[in-house]
């Protein structure tokens, strides 16, 4: 923790931890303000020579993505830098203090439905410019949609496309593949959890968050209760 990565950031604290890495919240200290940032540490499934020139190859590209459209859109974290070490695959984002939607819920309790339709008009404005950059987020849920304090505007954090690099793998013939899906089990589509994503997979994933914010419940609880036949008579169909 008190060592700087890349000669230039040090770690504060641990924020979250899953299968394709660890996130940090970090402190800039070649920056004047010392500002804080968000450091993804990202490491590839597979660790060899082959996979790791691939990986470098198609996580810059993806970081450039991430730079664009973060650059020119207040509501997306802005990338400050990426970089690779011994390994692992570094991306240095914009700190953006907040609640999350699961965080919101926790405290107070489901929303109102003429809140939950606000926050869908201002997320589907910021998913309307990210797919008109021909890009899907792949894992659109309630912890990934964090409400900025500054300005209560709905923020879009964690793409999905980076986790995806990660996932590389070679075939015999040394082509790269992957096998696993990106995204989060519950709000996944069936056409993404098939391996293959479409601009509406955003949308459905979005649908399942609006009812978690109205309800305060996350779809697998819903299933569970239509299992158990737990309700008034009416329900709602999760496929």
């Amino acid at each position: 923790m008190g060592s700087l990565l890349n000669s230039r950031y040090r770690i504060v604290r641990a924020l979250s931890e899953g299968g394709f890495g660890k996130t940090f919240l970090a402190e800039d200290v070649q920056m004047p303000s010392r500002r804080h940032c968000v450091i993804k540490q990202l490491k590839p499934v597979l660790n060899n020579e082959q996979v790791q020139r691939i990986v470098l190859e198609r996580f810059q590209r993806e970081a450039a993505i991430l730079e664009r459209i973060g650059h020119d859109n207040s509501q997306i974290p802005s990338l400050f830098a990426y970089f690779e070490e011994e390994g692992q695959f570094y991306l240095v984002q914009e700190w953006i203090e907040g609640q999350t939607l699961v965080e919101i819920v926790n405290i107070q309790g489901p929303l109102t439905e003429s809140e939950v339709l606000k926050l869908l008009y201002q997320i589907l404005q910021i998913l309307d410019y990210v797919h008109g950059h021909n890009i899907i987020h792949r894992d659109i849920k309630p912890d990934n949609i964090i409400i900025r304090a500054a300005d209560q505007q709905p923020c879009l954090i964690d793409f999905g496309a980076v986790k995806e690099v990660m996932a590389t793998q070679v075939t015999i013939e040394g082509q790269p593949t992957r096998s696993i899906v990106i995204g989060t089990l519950g709000f996944m589509s069936r056409e993404q959890a098939a391996g293959r994503p479409a601009f509406a997979t955003d949308l459905y994933s979005l649908g399942l968050t609006a009812i978690y914010l109205l309800t305060g419940k996350l779809p697998d609880d819903w299933r569970l209760m239509q299992r158990q036949g737990v309700g008034n008579g009416s329900s709602i169909a999760l496929t």
